[in-house]
């Protein structure tokens, strides 16, 4: 913040010019001008939350870092991690953490070289970036858009089902491709497959818009950007990623050098259908998505300032304008997917576990789980949420690298910050 308003915080300097005899003592002032301060930004920040969210986000990777990887004595890593919360309602940044993170006292006079070598030791898992703005394959928190575009587009309807029996041979027999459930889910709708995170469904679907009209189109990238992702959100803070949402464009430049890789292929299409593939986005950016969901398709451009005042205590002008766009979206499917996000959190969703003793039916929270596979590496968990539905206050979305399922070990995060929030936990 010091950074992006560094111009606005730092004020005037003073100077006083003197004549001063041969012995160099002053005689006279000639010119003098005082100093003036600096403004004052007053921060969205709720500092409590922010407290509590680090301390939970900590204790959270905490925990999973106990837990080992199915069938196996392998420890997650979880070397990192971000949590943002959003007021629904305008887009205030109530607080965002960032793990591992730091004590930004130790730059004030001047930071010693054992703290600036700690900082940069790759062993350190990078504690200087901010992770809530850097970008990561987002996996199935990313079906908000695959759903939305499919309705849109009438590639499914409300009510239309697909068959998931574990295995999907859409793109023909060499091409088979799986959903995380091995026994398949039978039958599904719109809702039911949000609810279940069925990746055949949303296969089908990511096949289908690939297929209308030859993908001219490239419908799956248009409605990904008109859900905010593949730019920047306008956050005032430096130094925030766009993400990527690869298309055929992209595919042809980066791979320049390889031509046998720069062909857009009906199964890149799917595989970004889930969050996959070379798909990039920010735990800020899908915090921006959920909120245009739960806002009905007002996007509300997320900041951090809440207004800047000059230093007789006048507010500055223009400081505390709201920055927002109707993006213009079918309220009636962002209900239907909202119906899903329902279901995600009652009995039955992939955070039912997670939710069973939260009052879902006086706070009903919409979430997605997500559980995002990189190469190499274990698998990144996610959960993006808004509630209560019906009266959204809050937004949160919870990242964390290489902690496994999003359902299992990212939702705990936000449950116990809508605790808070909602205050259901009186430890807090």
């Amino acid at each position: 913040m010091e950074k992006q308003y560094e111009s606005m915080l730092r004020g005037e300097k003073g100077k006083i010019i003197y004549e001063v005899d041969p012995q160099g003592m002053p005689v006279s002032i000639i010119e003098e001008k005082h100093a003036v301060s600096g403004n004052d930004l007053y921060l969205t920040i709720d500092i409590e939350l922010q407290k509590i969210t680090e301390e939970i986000l900590y204790s959270g990777i905490m925990e999973v870092r106990e837990k080992t990887l199915k069938n196996t004595d392998e420890h997650y890593i979880v070397p990192g991690g971000a949590v943002v919360v959003l007021n629904a309602r305008n887009g205030e940044v109530l607080s965002m953490a960032s793990f591992p993170t730091y004590d930004p006292g130790i730059f004030s006079g001047g930071i010693s070289p054992q703290d600036w070598t700690y900082l940069n030791d790759t062993e350190n898992c990078f504690p200087l970036n901010n992770r809530a703005v850097m970008s990561y394959a987002p996996g199935s928190v990313f079906k908000i858009v695959t759903a939305y575009a499919g309705l849109e587009e009438n590639i499914v309807s409300e009510y239309s089902t697909a068959a998931c029996r574990g295995i999907w041979y859409g793109l023909g027999s060499d091409f088979p491709k799986s959903c995380w459930k091995k026994s398949g889910h039978g039958s599904l709708s719109m809702r039911e497959a949000i609810k279940n995170s069925c990746d055949i469904y949303f296969y089908e679907v990511g096949y289908g818009l690939f297929v209308k009209m030859d993908n001219i189109e490239e419908l799956l990238q248009k409605y990904s950007r008109e859900f905010g992702f593949g730019q920047g959100t306008g956050i005032d803070l430096p130094f925030e990623d766009e993400g990527l949402v690869p298309d055929r464009e992209w595919k042809k430049e980066y791979f320049a050098d390889r031509i046998e890789n720069t062909v857009w292929y009906p199964g890149d299409t799917v595989n970004m259908s889930i969050g996959q593939g070379d798909l990039l986005v920010t735990p800020l950016q899908m915090a921006v998505a959920y909120s245009i969901a739960a806002n009905r398709g007002i996007q509300y451009e997320p900041h951090l300032i809440k207004e800047i005042r000059d230093p007789y205590g006048d507010v500055h002008t223009g400081s505390t304008t709201l920055n927002w766009k109707d993006i213009e979206l079918n309220e009636y499917y962002l209900e239907i997917i909202e119906d899903g996000f329902d279901m995600v959190t009652g009995p039955g969703g992939t955070a039912s576990y997670t939710f069973r003793n939260f009052p879902t039916g006086e706070i009903p929270i919409a979430g997605k789980t997500g559980t995002a596979e990189v190469y190499g590496k274990q698998d990144y968990a996610w959960f993006a949420s808004y509630g209560p539905i019906g009266n959204p206050e809050y937004v949160i979305v919870v990242m964390l690298e290489q902690a496994g399922g999003g359902g299992s070990n990212a939702s705990p995060i936000a449950e116990k910050i809508y605790r808070y929030l909602f205050e259901l936990d009186q430890s807090y």
